[in-house]
């Protein structure tokens, strides 16, 4: 009969099962990856609001060194205009 819609014509099940089995692995390799990087970032993150708050206690502290170290000089005889 020469009847061909027996044929697969590049639909069969081994081809499409791995087609989609190498998508799935391509899917997880990325899905893994993205934790992997979300994970990075968050700990990145808290490093630097740590370094941030460090930052400012050491501003703080130079300040308070800055008020209460050095005080002005005070002069003993001030010129009166004559």
């Amino acid at each position: 009969e020469r009847n061909l819609d027996w044929f697969p014509r590049m639909r069969a099940m081994s081809l499409v099962s791995s087609d989609s089995e190498g998508e799935q692995n391509e899917l997880r390799n990325l899905q893994e990856k993205l934790e992997s990087t979300m994970k990075l970032v968050t700990n990145l993150s808290g490093q630097l609001s740590e370094l941030k708050d460090q930052m400012t206690e050491q501003r703080k502290q130079k300040q308070r060194i800055g008020l209460l170290g050095h005080p002005p000089p005070i002069s003993v005889n001030p010129q009166q205009p004559a």
